[in-house]
């Protein structure tokens, strides 16, 4: 996985790299660094990230809830 395809699976995700960092309990320069191409992303984390993107793009968010509100009469 190159660091494009790691940006774009994050954003598959709606992850920010701070969240990464904070989902992993790493750096989060370190998360900075395979996101900008300094550092090689490790193959668990890129397998990992890639399988949860792949989901998550396959599955989509339900659209049946985009701009409900919380009923004032809700029992």
């Amino acid at each position: 996985m190159d660091h494009n395809r790691f940006s774009e699976c994050l954003a598959y995700l709606f992850w920010s790299q701070e969240t990464l960092a904070d989902i992993l309990e790493c750096d989060r320069f370190l998360v900075r660094a395979w996101a900008e191409g300094g550092q090689p992303i490790p193959g668990s984390i890129a397998a990992w990230i890639e399988t949860l993107a792949l989901l998550h793009e396959v599955s989509g968010i339900p659209d049946d809830y985009k701009g409900r509100k919380l009923e004032d009469n809700v029992h």
